[in-house]
């Protein structure tokens, strides 16, 4: 009896092995790539801001925190643009490719000041450039004094600071390294009347620390040229006497470095584990953290310093807000499979020196995510 008892265990697990399929090599499933554009809108102190962000002419509204997304773009060139009420709007072109998402961080400065020509009278208006929250001693106020009969009465001029040479010009400028020259501020000085001429010149009085004076050249952007503008300095005081409706700008040599390297993303998920499940397993979508806008890792120790954060913050972004992102899986796992999530995201160290002071931040940068799925027999798969 136990002899035959034995005889026919065997044989039955023998039958059970032989029925059992293989799994060690089934193919595992593909994941289609998704990519996104992604972002936050602030405002020049940093905080988020309720906006409407286009892409390619389709619109969303940002969250309460500034941020917004677009899932489902497509490879290539696309155009955004950002606008808020009361705000001056922002345009740029990002390209999507297969390396990554594109994070794309905006920061929106006011609209500029209308100031109306008085009638038998000097008119008289002050305008102070905006900063990011707790660095206020880095703003510089202008002071505007347009004279007597300089312009027809009942027009008006309006006066808007500018933060970037992109904005003095207009066009995208291409960036440098090492030695650059950076914006302190700027001043764009525009009419009503678009064939309006000045009788006599428009008097910018900048208030700005006395060692930065000495140091700032002063240029001017009409009619599509760049031209030493008319100006004196005396102590703190820079005044420009603009001739011309067009950009004046107070500029600065600077050092401005960067460092590129990348940080880990972290999942909610990152496994979906079916090598030695009993049945089909469904893998919906990823959910991961990640980092919008620059951290300002530097405190002004002094005006100039102050300056410097603003010119960084410009440049880069002034504060950092973290992000989920979700990547669509979509996939269905047979047993013997297997799917593994895995990200990065650029980080860049910039530092902007100028006077023997010196700014610095960490800007976080477009993110990719990878979805591998494979089998028992293999590490890798299917990407």
């Amino acid at each position: 009896m136990f002899t035959f008892l034995g005889v026919a265990l065997a044989t039955g697990f023998v039958g059970c092995s032989d029925d059992d399929p293989n799994y060690n090599n089934v193919i595992p499933p593909a994941v289609e790539a998704s990519y996104s554009i992604s972002g936050r809108v602030t405002g020049m102190d940093g905080n988020g801001l309720s906006a409407t962000v286009s892409l390619d002419g389709t619109s969303t509204q940002t969250e309460a925190d500034g941020t917004f997304v677009f899932e489902e773009v497509s490879t290539g060139s696309h155009t955004l643009t950002a606008s808020a009420t009361g705000k001056q709007t922002k345009e740029a072109t990002v390209t999507v490719s297969e390396s990554g998402n594109v994070v794309w961080n905006v920061s929106l400065p006011n609209a500029g000041t209308t100031i109306e020509i008085q009638a038998g009278s000097e008119t008289e208006a002050s305008v102070a450039s905006e900063t990011i929250e707790g660095n206020e001693q880095g703003s510089v106020t202008v002071d505007v004094t347009v004279p007597e009969a300089t312009l027809p009465e009942g027009s008006s001029i309006t006066i808007t600071p500018l933060y970037s040479l992109e904005e003095a010009t207009g066009t995208t400028r291409a960036t440098t390294r090492a030695a650059e020259t950076v914006l302190l501020i700027g001043t764009s000085v525009e009419c009503s009347e678009a064939d309006a001429t000045l009788q006599e010149p428009i008097t910018l009085n900048y208030d700005i620390d006395a060692e930065m004076a000495q140091a700032v050249t002063v240029q001017k952007y009409v009619n599509g040229e760049w031209t030493e503008a008319d100006c004196t300095v005396e102590g703190n005081r820079v005044t420009v006497y603009a001739d011309q409706f067009g950009s004046y700008t107070l500029q600065l040599n600077a050092d401005v470095t960067s460092t590129a390297g990348s940080e880990t993303l972290s999942f909610e998920q990152n496994l979906w584990d079916n090598l030695y499940g009993s049945t089909n397993m469904t893998a919906g979508s990823a959910s991961f953290s990640y980092q919008i806008g620059t951290e300002i890792t530097s405190t002004a120790t002094d005006q100039v310093a102050a300056y410097l954060i603003e010119i960084l913050a410009r440049m880069a972004g002034s504060t950092v807000t973290t992000a989920t992102g979700t990547y669509p899986i979509n996939v269905t796992l047979p047993i013997g499979t297997a799917l593994q999530m895995s990200g990065r995201q650029q980080v860049t160290n910039w530092t902007v020196s100028a006077l023997n002071r010196s700014a610095s931040g960490r800007q976080y940068g477009d993110v990719t995510v990878t979805a591998t799925t494979y089998n028992r027999e293999h590490n890798g798969g299917s990407n």
